[in-house]
């Protein structure tokens, strides 16, 4: 096992090893796709209602903000059989990673699955947060273990992976992500009165956008009450004037802190959406966050594919740990959000490709009668994949093998599995391994 020079780890040995004995031991025959049972997370920025809508079921009656669709350690998936018995998707990977990664994927990620699938239902908005490239990852990850931190709140780095993320709205989704210009700050700023607003400004200014959100994030605890009271009495007094009619960008956001307030009251992370862009996504949209990059998801319904990692550094928004520090540390100057539609590559599917190793994503819309192959990839790109039916019906066929999923329900298909077809009437998104040599 090697490690390259961006901080991923290398399996080619292992492949190979794996290759040869199965050649000696002689050819199994192929498995067949598997129905998937996919974990709920109940996180408080959850809709109540979303998820069961999707998968035609009575609401649980808590939140249900996130369907975990993957081999993540915390929330693996369990595959099962067409006698009803289940195994786990992450055992399965460890047991037999040839078999169900491929060499490919294998001799790139080692043998584990590197992305993780999402639906994503937003009710309340999420934290500001960044997540690490790979070597910030695997170099901190490394720092901690050497420190014999225990896992839990202590701890920021979870596993030496990195984090890219793409969402693709389902409905309309709302976002922070990315800064804004030091002059939109400066001016939207300048729509609050008071001293408190002024040493803001006076921040955004002198230090940059990184800067300012610092000096909120560090925000005196005695303080923050009569800052956000600032905030919501400023607000007002701004959404009542006539300039800011005519300015969609200085409504959207003083709009935001105006839900923010509502939602994080005492949090002085309410004023984020006059540093960080707030970005609009139509269903069908995806929205790309790269290592480095602020964002806060905010409302609306999505489909997330990202790596499987839990590295996240938080600086408000949050009763979770927060490190301005660090998250500082990790941002990337030069990298910045992309909002992009799919690509078409067959008359039935679409595909986002971002610069991530980790994964692709694609949205396949099978009708009435058709029989649809997803598009192929380069054998360099060859691996696991996992299909997710968001709306309808539709059928996974394999050789003489079938199977139904319905909406909110996924499969997954292992690298041995070869060519699928899929039949029925609905929407599927499928998740791949990213390009090989993407940045």
């Amino acid at each position: 096992m090697t490690t390259s020079p961006d901080g991923t780890t290398q399996e080619r040995a292992i492949a190979d090893d794996l290759v040869l004995t199965r050649t000696a031991a002689g050819t199994r025959p192929r498995t067949a796709p598997r129905l998937m049972r996919n974990a709920v997370q109940r996180y408080d920025w959850g809709s109540r209602t979303a998820l069961a809508r999707i998968q035609g079921r009575a609401p649980a009656g808590h939140t249900e903000a996130e369907l975990w669709i993957g081999a993540h350690p915390l929330a693996p998936s369990a595959l099962r059989d067409v006698d009803g018995h289940e195994t786990c998707l992450a055992d399965e990977v460890g047991a037999d990673p040839l078999r169900t990664l491929g060499a490919a994927c294998l001799a790139r990620f080692g043998p584990r699955l590197p992305f993780l699938l999402k639906i994503l239902a937003i009710d309340r908005a999420l934290s500001v947060q960044v997540h690490p490239d790979a070597a910030q990852a695997a170099a901190g990850f490394a720092a901690e273990e050497a420190a014999r931190l225990p896992a839990g709140p202590g701890r920021r780095f979870a596993d030496p992976y990195p984090k890219p993320e793409l969402l693709v709205a389902v409905t309309h989704v709302e976002a922070l992500a990315g800064w804004r210009t030091a002059r939109e700050a400066a001016r939207l700023v300048d729509l609050l009165d008071g001293a408190r607003a002024e040493r803001l400004h006076a921040a955004v200014t002198t230090e940059g956008l990184p800067g300012a959100l610092a000096l909120l994030a560090g925000w005196p605890a005695h303080d923050r009450a009569a800052l956000v009271a600032d905030v919501v009495r400023g607000v007002r007094v701004a959404l009542a004037g006539s300039a800011v009619e005519r300015d969609a960008d200085a409504l959207a956001a003083l709009m935001w802190v105006h839900r923010l307030v509502g939602q994080h009251p005492g949090d002085p992370l309410v004023l984020a959406p006059l540093l960080l862009d707030v970005v609009r996504l139509a269903p069908g949209e995806g929205l790309f966050v790269p290592a480095g990059v602020p964002h806060a998801y905010l409302s609306g319904l999505g489909v997330e594919i990202m790596g499987a990692s839990d590295n996240v550094v938080r600086a408000g928004l949050t009763p979770k740990a927060v490190d301005v520090p660090l998250l500082l540390d990790l941002l990337a100057p030069d990298a910045a959000p992309v909002v992009a539609h799919g690509r078409p590559v067959t008359a039935h599917e679409v595909v986002w490709s971002p610069p991530a190793r980790e994964f692709r994503l694609g949205r396949i819309v099978v009708g009435s009668g058709d029989v649809v192959t997803p598009a192929p990839l380069p054998e360099a790109d060859a691996g696991p994949q996992i299909l997710l039916c968001l709306t309808g019906s539709v059928d996974v066929l394999a050789g003489t093998h079938r199977v139904t999923m319905r909406a909110g329900e996924s499969v997954f298909v292992g690298a041995d599995v070869g060519v699928v077809r899929l039949v029925g009437d609905g929407e599927v998104y499928r998740a791949c391994v990213g390009e090989h040599d993407a940045v």
